[in-house]
Order: structure tokens, then C-alpha cells, then sequence
């Protein structure tokens, strides 16, 4: 049976997550600092470990023993999956593990999901490379994350940068202040862009970053990401790191604009634990990456056991359908996304999956239908 390890047990599980060298919170975690939870075989003598941190969770230690194995899977299914033991995050989980041979025990440990392997970057930076002051557009502000920012009932923030969301990062706003760095970017009275510190240990500190949809493409990522690494650095900080999907193109590039320089490549195990809605994001990620068969195969599977669902699953599901030239089926999944409330004609009309509809007077009736 897993058991939880406490503050002066975490020395004796520490070796078994020398893989990790890249994840700052598990060192926050362990030294007390950032919220973070660790689970063993063996509290006196552990062999195998699952750290729950801010920024991930981690399994490391041995991968083979039959007793441990089963004792890790009934903990993550009665525990983590059931959403009863948790810190970022009660409903879905980004498992990273070491060694690699772990990947193929996941599908005993986890039998009722099939994981959707992320790969992701870690970038570190100790020298800014862009001047943010020359390269903050007109009309925006940039605001250090405080206290009187926070209290400001009259500006429009993210959701990312509320209260709630920081001390699940800090476990307090008090911590926040005293430990995390943060600046965001203000038109008027809206935040449209934030850096903020994720956590921090010894001489180093993670940031995250978050920009507003309508004020992409503009250098606010950049500016504030820019803005943020300088003052910590110049607050004592060696080196910054940060953290992003392969994919998210926008998000690396932006760091590497800024001066980050990549330090390697590693994978989260992706899971959301309410079983339909993974079956939904396994059809978005196959449909992103070209399999179309697996992504409507995915999608006919959400539909076929709950009749109630989000707009968007049927519209992702269309352009999938359309991918593979089954008109029928794309146009039936698109008029079902207008009827639940999908109201984005102009993004359908410009999707380039949804060429083999462009000229029928079908597709025309659900773009009106949708503005």
C-alpha cells in the first residue's frame, strides 16, 4: 500500500528521483516551498515514489516488482483518478516518469485510459536577450503582480491570475509575495498578458505564461515574459526556467526570443479522468496529428455514451469527418454544434479542413445558423 511521506522521510525518496533534474517543483516540493505531496512503497525503505507537484506529477523507482505494481495501481485508481488526493488540480493528470521503461507498465497501472504521450521542452534562461521597454506596443501598460493590482475589484483579469489560482501554485498569496515574482500587461482596465513565477527553490525560479486570444501577435508575450526574467535575475535569481508542449510553437519561440536556451526534451503522460471527455481529447489530438480515422473513431465513442456535450466536440468531430470526405457526416456534426451553441461561423468558414465544403449551399445554412 502507498503511503504518504512526510517532512522528514522526503531525504530517503530523494535518489529515486535523480531522473528529474529538470523539474524545479519537485525540489520546491520537497524543500517545503511550493505546494507538492510524495507517495511510497515504503515510507522507511522506498523503492518506488509518485510525487504530486505544482507543475506535474512524477513517478520514478522500480517498475518491475509485481507487489508494487499492483499496490500503485489500486492507489492511482482509488486515490488520484477518484480525485480524492491531488495538488494541482482534482480531474485530470500529466504524469512524467523515469526511467522510460515505465511507459509500458502504464497500461497495467492505468488499464481504463489509453495515455496520450505530450512531449515537451524545458528551457532555462540567465540573460535576457530582448529589450521589453522598446518592444511594448502603444496603448499597453506593463504592471508588477502585487498586492494593490490583486485588490483592484475594478480590473478585468484572467482566470490564471486570480487569488485562488496563485495559491494553488503558493499554497498562500502571502507566499506569493514573499517568494514569486510576477508582471502582467493592462489595456485600459483588462490584464491581456501575465508572467508569473510557478515556483522557486535554491537559486532558480519557473515562470508561466498566459496572453489574451484577441492581443496575440503583438510582442506582449515577449515584453512581459522579458520583463519578468530581468527583474528576476536582478533580485538574485541564477537561471529561469520554463516549461511547454512541443507543439505550442508560439510558446518556445517566445522563449527562445527572450534569451532561453533549451536544456532537453521529456514527456507528460497525459489523463483526464472523467473517461468520455479523455475519449474527446484523444479525438482532438489524433485529428491534430493527421489521424482522422482514430479521431472520429474516438469522437463516435464520446457520442455514443453521453448525449450531452460540449459544442465544440462536434464541431472538432466535423472537421475530422470532413478530413476523411464523408460530407454527410460532417455537415450532420457541424448543424449539431450550432444547435449546442457552437456560434463561431467566421473561424468554420476559414478552417481549411472544411474545403471539401466550401461551395454547397448546406455549409452556407449552418454558417448562418451559427452567427
Amino acid at each position: 500500500m502507498f503511503c504518504e511521506l512526510t517532512s522528514d522521510q522526503l531525504a530517503s525518496v530523494s535518489p529515486l528521483f535523480a531522473g528529474f533534474d529538470y523539474s524545479l517543483s519537485l525540489q520546491a516540493a520537497i524543500e517545503g516551498l511550493n505546494p507538492g505531496r510524495i507517495f511510497a512503497d515504503d515510507a522507511a525503505k522506498p523503492r518506488t515514489a509518485l510525487a504530486l507537484t505544482v507543475e506535474g506529477y512524477l513517478l520514478a523507482g522500480e517498475h518491475n516488482d509485481l507487489d508494487i505494481l499492483e499496490a500503485l495501481r489500486q492507489f492511482l485508481h482509488d486515490s488520484i483518478f477518484s480525485g480524492k488526493v491531488y495538488v494541482n488540480g482534482d480531474d485530470t493528470l500529466s504524469l512524467a516518469v523515469h526511467p522510460d521503461a515505465w511507459e509500458t507498465r502504464l497500461p497495467e497501472l492505468i488499464p481504463t485510459h489509453e495515455a496520450e504521450k505530450v512531449p515537451r521542452y524545458h528551457y532555462l534562461c540567465s540573460q535576457v536577450s530582448l529589450d521589453w521597454r522598446a518592444h511594448l506596443p502603444q496603448g499597453y501598460e506593463l504592471r508588477r503582480v502585487d498586492r494593490d493590482l490583486l485588490a483592484n475589484s475594478d480590473l478585468a483579469r484572467s482566470k490564471d491570475l486570480s487569488e485562488e489560482e496563485i495559491e494553488v501554485y503558493w499554497g498562500s498569496l502571502s507566499h506569493f509575495f514573499e517568494r514569486g515574482i510576477g508582471f502582467c500587461v493592462l489595456h485600459g482596465a483588462q490584464e491581456v498578458s501575465h508572467c508569473t513565477a510557478d515556483c522557486a527553490a535554491g537559486t532558480q525560479i519557473d515562470v508561466g505564461i498566459w496572453t489574451h486570444p484577441d492581443h496575440r501577435r503583438r510582442g506582449l508575450a515577449a515584453a512581459v515574459v522579458a520583463a519578468t526574467v530581468e527583474h528576476c535575475l536582478a533580485v538574485g535569481f541564477r537561471q529561469v526556467g520554463w516549461h511547454c508542449n512541443v507543439e505550442n510553437v508560439g510558446s518556445w519561440k517566445t522563449a527562445e526570443r527572450v534569451g532561453f536556451r533549451r536544456n532537453r526534451e521529456y514527456a507528460y503522460y497525459y489523463y483526464i479522468y472523467d473517461l468520455v471527455d479523455h475519449w474527446a481529447e484523444l479525438g482532438w489530438h489524433h485529428r491534430k496529428r493527421g489521424d482522422y480515422v482514430r479521431s472520429t473513431g474516438y469522437y463516435e465513442r464520446v457520442f455514443a455514451a453521453r448525449t450531452e456535450n460540449p459544442d465544440y466536440y462536434y464541431h472538432d468531430a466535423a472537421l475530422a469527418w470532413a478530413q476523411l470526405g464523408d460530407v454527410d457526416r460532417a455537415l450532420r456534426y457541424l448543424n449539431e454544434a450550432a444547435n449546442r451553441g457552437w456560434r463561431h461561423a467566421d473561424w468554420t468558414r476559414k478552417q481549411p479542413g472544411f474545403a471539401l465544403l466550401q461551395a454547397l449551399p448546406e455549409f452556407e445554412h449552418v454558417l448562418t445558423r451559427m452567427a
